[in-house]
Order: C-alpha cells, then structure tokens, then sequence
C-alpha cells in the first residue's frame, strides 16, 4: 500500500467515525506513523570499477535480471575482474569487453615470464534477455557463446551505441543487467577510441623476455602509449585495478556469496574469501540460544566484513547476494551489543535504523557505525560485521523442511515461562479488540 493510499483511506475513516471518535482518529494516526517508518525499498546495487583510465559507476538490475547480477559480482568479488584483469576487446561504435583476460608474472630462469590467461570460470548462468533491457548506449551485458543463450560465464561488454537491433535478436538476446552512471561513459568512450593492437596471430614483443603472446582473443587490443619497439607493458594495458565496494566469501560447500556496500565505500573481506573457520564456528554455535520454539539451520555461511568510509549520520546498506542452496528466512549476526559488550548471537532483523531485510536472493543489511551490528561499536568510520543467513522454522514442521537444508541444525525446547509470556500477549490483543469494538458502537 502506498502513502498517499494509505491517507486516503485514513482520512474516510476519520470522516465515517465523526470528528467525536477521537480514538479512533489516534488509531488511525498511529497506523500512518507505523507506515511512515517502515522500512523503505533500497536503491539498486552500485558498483564503482577502476580502471587504468577512471572510474566507471555502474547501477545494476539486480530486481530484474538477479542471476546474472549475483554471477557477475561473484566474479567482482573474488578479484577476478580486478586482480590484473584487463579490457582486452575494443570495437568502436559497438562495444568495449572485459571480463575475460588477465595476466601473471611467474619467475623462471629467463627472467619474468608474463602469462596471459582466461579467467577461471564458474559454471554458466541462464540466460536472461527481457525486451524491456534492450542493448542500448550506457548498458552492460554479458558475452556468451554462439548458439548457446546460456553459456555467459565472466566476460562482460559495455554498448558504445544502440545495439538493440542486432543484439536483442540474436542468440537469445544478450542479457543486460546494468546501466553505466554519468560520468562513466566519458571514460568508456576514452577506452574505445585507444590505438588498438592486433596481438591474436602477429607476433608481439614484450618488455620482459618471455610471455605467452601472441592470444587470439586480442585481435582489437586497446593500448595506451604502446611503442613496439620497447615492447607491451602492463602500463600499456587497459586494466581495471579495483571494485572497492564488492566482496565475496565462499562457502564450505562450493557455493560463493557477493556483499556489496554502498558505491563510495571500501569493502573488504579478512578471511581471504572464507567463511569463519569451523573451529571457530563450531565454538560460536556452542553459545547460541534458539528462539522459543524454533530450529535455527546456519548452512555453513558464518562471514566476517569491514566497510570503510565517510558513514553519516543515516548509515550504510550492504547488500548480500547469499549463495545458499537452501532458502533462508532470518539473519543472525555475532558479536557485542550496546547493551552487551561479550560477543553474543542475536536477531539481526532490521528495526528501522539497523538490522537484515530480506528481499527475495539478496539481503539488505543496515548499518550506523557505532551502533547494532558493529562489532567494535566505536564510531570510526570503519564497521566491522560478523553474521549468518539462516532458516528458521517452527520445531513442529522443522522434520519436514530438514531434507532441504545444509549445515548445523540447532533447535530450542519449550519452556513454561515462554508460554506463560505468549498468554499475556494474546490477553493484551484481546483486550484492545473489545476496546475497538466499544468506541465503534457508540
């Protein structure tokens, strides 16, 4: 329901009641109030790419095409784009590709010897073309094989120009999944217009002794101040050197998941893209208290974050793209309190200011630095986040739901005085029900 939906309908019932029915009108007031503060829709994931030329925001249709979105910051946050990965494709009037290359400097007795290699990849993602994401100017969208619409796995392309009527039709549409933020396309255009190198079948001499060169896919290189006479060297690549505001963590069982924070924050991740370890998981679970009448399963996925940044006032969101197999319903998140300095588990949901909503694959987690949900809880600039997607379910049909989970399975027993607790709130409901149903009749 919408605000303004919400005031209209308030006021008729202000207006059924009479101007007498003060109550009511309080009623009424209080459930606006409640609506003003619920909780507010995020905006789209922003990435923020570097690149040896500037930086290249880019908003991501994560609502709209969440497979492709999920996979490509699994790739993001991982490094792979960014640990000397380069833009090694230009096309001008069509497309600039990266994705796809990278290199490593690997010692020998010759020397360095520079190798250029295909980034490892995951499986491949459905493909997931929508004709309302054409191929146009700005937009970014993933590679894939000829005749195969769902083999895209890391190689990804910027449009130069309307692409739509070749690219929405072929192969089964290329999926678009993000669009490049002003000013980002003054550098994508600087891009395009570098003196390309053909290195895909000539031979290319590089500035160390030895490198793997020449590599087919480099038939449209764009280079920045190339000399052959000196030879390619890494500063006449076009290399993304860094996605500050994305992260990944990888699960025990294959799996990876993708945090993503605001776009002017840094996100790191001290676990060298691990979860918690599981001496030290397995220590945690040993503390956690189950809510009454629940079965708490953690499926393997203890991570540990620092954001850094300017905060503000209103916090920071990160969002987590989980990799779990299971669905997941509840967050939990580990460490001190304000009103608990020792590390202790508590429901992470969001309260309006802090805390985890869960929308569909992804999680928005809330932070304000300094208070729920960082662990040094000393405003710094810098949060520091341990937690756990979970599923949560009552224990009389957890039997039935547990084929479908991972990981450790915790369950609470009832307890008298939390039922004694749950009569109280039921008398309460009860009461104000008759308490309505008196003003209404008079």
């Amino acid at each position: 329901m919408t605000i303004v939906r919400a005031i209209s309908r308030i006021v008729s019932y202000c207006r059924y009641y009479h101007r007498g029915q003060a109550f009511l009108r309080f009623a009424a007031g209080a459930v606006l109030a409640g609506m003003l503060f619920l909780p507010q829709l995020a905006a789209a994931t922003t990435v923020r790419m570097i690149t040896t030329l500037g930086t290249i925001d880019i908003e991501l249709y994560d609502d709209q095409a969440p497979i492709t979105v999920a996979n490509f910051l699994r790739y993001a946050g991982r490094g792979d784009y960014s640990t000397n990965g380069i833009i090694y494709r230009s096309a001008p009037g069509f497309v600039i590709q990266g994705g796809g290359y990278a290199y490593q400097d690997i010692p020998s007795p010759f020397g360095l010897y520079r190798y250029f290699f295909h980034i490892p990849t995951d499986p491949p993602v459905q493909n997931e073309f929508s004709p309302s994401r054409s191929n146009l100017r700005g937009t970014i969208a993933m590679a894939k094989l000829p005749g195969n619409p769902d083999s895209a796995t890391s190689d990804w392309f910027i449009n130069l120009a309307d692409n739509s009527a070749n690219l929405d039709y072929q192969n089964g549409g290329f999926t678009v999944f993000g669009q490049v933020l002003n000013p980002g396309m003054n550098i994508v255009d600087a891009i395009s217009i570098l003196p390309r190198l053909d290195a895909s079948n000539a031979s290319v001499t590089c500035s160390i002794p030895l490198c793997n060169l020449p590599i087919s896919a480099f038939n449209t290189l764009p280079v920045i101040n190339y000399n052959s006479a000196t030879g390619l060297d890494p500063s006449n690549l076009v290399m993304v050197t860094s996605i500050p505001n994305v992260t990944a963590t990888k699960t025990s069982y294959g799996t990876t998941s993708a945090y993503a924070a605001d776009v002017d924050m840094t996100l790191l991740n001290p676990n060298s893209n691990r979860t918690v370890d599981t001496a030290t998981s397995t220590s945690w679970l040993a503390t956690f208290t189950p809510p009454f009448g629940k079965t708490v399963q953690f499926n393997d996925e203890i991570s540990r974050f620092t954001m850094s940044g300017a905060m503000g006032p209103a916090g920071r969101v990160v969002t987590l793209y989980h990799g779990i197999n299971a669905s997941v319903n509840r967050y939990y998140a580990y460490g001190p309190t304000p009103d608990n300095a020792t590390p202790h588990w508590y429901d992470f949901t969001f309260d309006g200011t802090t805390g985890a909503e869960i929308v569909g694959n992804k999680i928005l987690l809330h932070f304000v630095d300094g208070q729920r949900g960082d662990d040094d809880l000393t405003v710094n600039n810098s949060i520091t986040h341990t937690g756990a997607p979970v599923l949560e379910t009552d224990i009389t049909t957890s039997s039935s739901s547990s084929s479908n989970s991972y990981g450790c399975s915790i369950a609470a027993r009832p307890s008298q005085s939390a039922g004694n607790g749950d009569w109280v709130l039921v008398s309460l409901f009860l009461a104000f029900v008759a308490l309505v149903r008196r003003h209404t009749r008079r």
